[in-house]
């Protein structure tokens, strides 16, 4: 039954978002929304982000919104056979882990703990960014196009260090079986999709939403079953649909999209608690270890020299990484301090909170 309010009450305070960025236009959208989802779903109603209901709520929103980034968006685009995003989320991530590393570290924690923050928090969060483009319009700017394919390397990299965290910590090695899975299922698409060469194909209504609704139940069954990551599985599933679905089809589907995205947002905000005060070392940490989220990300961009227009909004649409506060840091929360993993998580909120006031004024100066 508690699960059962909780979710009514996610969904309450999710729809007051989707109100609220309506008429706070001055703000951006997204953080709005997880500002609602810190105050009034943690700090007022004491929402649990892994209960049951939310969770499943908040990861059909994350699907939501990669399946309507993959509906219009063609891997073989001319734009992006310049750019090397592969190479790009190898560099972010390592220099993420050295840095996070080093400054966890510096602020007094044993090597071993400040080894798995940094290693839980080496992924980045592009849905954040992602669903900031999304908000303005349709995906256009080459940063949007490669933050999203550089979002997917950076999620196989991820997936392959957190599987290997987990097999570690867990002694079994179950979950590279997911990474082996997603790494058979992107690759895959890149081929299809190289051979599609942004074709379309006419069909009957019953068959295209037939089509469509075969390619969601597949992936959601392999996320379900050997733990593709959402963002990969919704993806591949829009990429597989776009083909078959007309632009109004779309359309529809976009606006679906445009309610259900704030579910996994709102859900981000969740992630704060406020079980006790923070002490000033606590905020000295969760500023340091902010900063160093953001500022290791450069390398992102400084691997892709003339291959961007704006590099500075590339570098920041890979920066926000509050996903991985429900996963990495979830997992190797038995092994570091409570008080380190709650300012690991603040920190990761953070930036992802931050980010798309980043995004917004960027993108306005380009135009």
């Amino acid at each position: 039954m508690a699960t059962v309010v909780q979710s009514i009450e996610f969904i309450f305070i999710t729809a007051l978002a989707l109100l609220s960025a309506r008429f706070m236009r001055f703000f951006p959208t997204i953080a709005i929304q997880i500002i609602i989802g810190i105050i009034l779903g943690s700090a007022l109603l004491g929402l649990n982000y892994n209960s049951p209901g939310i969770k499943l709520l908040a990861d059909l929103g994350l699907f939501a919104i990669f399946f309507q980034v993959g509906l219009d968006f063609d891997l073989t685009a001319p734009e992006l056979e310049s750019v090397t995003p592969a190479r790009s989320a190898a560099a972010g991530i390592a220099a993420s882990f050295v840095l996070v590393f080093i400054l966890t570290l510096g602020l007094g924690n044993p090597a071993k703990s400040a080894l798995l923050i940094a290693l839980a928090t080496v992924s980045t969060s592009v849905s954040v960014a992602i669903y900031s483009f999304l908000s303005m319009g349709p995906i256009e700017h080459l940063e949007a196009k490669v933050a999203v394919i550089a979002g997917l390397f950076d999620d196989l990299i991820g997936l392959t260090i957190l599987a290997v965290l987990a097999s570690v910590l867990s002694s079994s090695l179950a979950g590279l079986l997911s990474l082996f899975i997603s790494l058979v299922i992107v690759i895959s698409t890149f081929r299809i999709q190289k051979r599609l060469g942004g074709r379309s194909f006419e069909l009957a209504r019953k068959r295209r939403y037939l089509l469509s609704g075969l390619a969601v139940l597949v992936l959601l069954a392999l996320w379900k079953e050997f733990g593709l990551t959402l963002a990969i599985a919704g993806f591949v599933a829009g990429a597989f649909s776009g083909p078959v679905l007309t632009k109004k089809d779309q359309r529809v589907l976009g606006r679906i999209s445009g309610f259900l995205g704030p579910l996994f947002l709102v859900s981000l905000g969740l992630l704060v608690k406020f079980n006790r005060a923070f002490t000033f070392s606590e905020l000295i940490a969760v500023v340091v270890l902010s900063l160093g989220l953001v500022i290791s990300k450069f390398a992102n961009a400084l691997v892709l020299p003339g291959q961007l227009n704006d590099r500075i909004l590339y570098w920041f649409s890979m920066v926000p990484r509050a996903e991985v506060a429900g996963i990495g840091l979830v997992l190797i929360a038995p092994y570091v301090s409570a008080s380190l993993e709650t300012e690991a998580v603040v920190a990761v909120v953070l930036t992802s909170l931050l980010i798309p006031f980043v995004i917004s004024y960027r993108v306005k100066q380009g135009k």
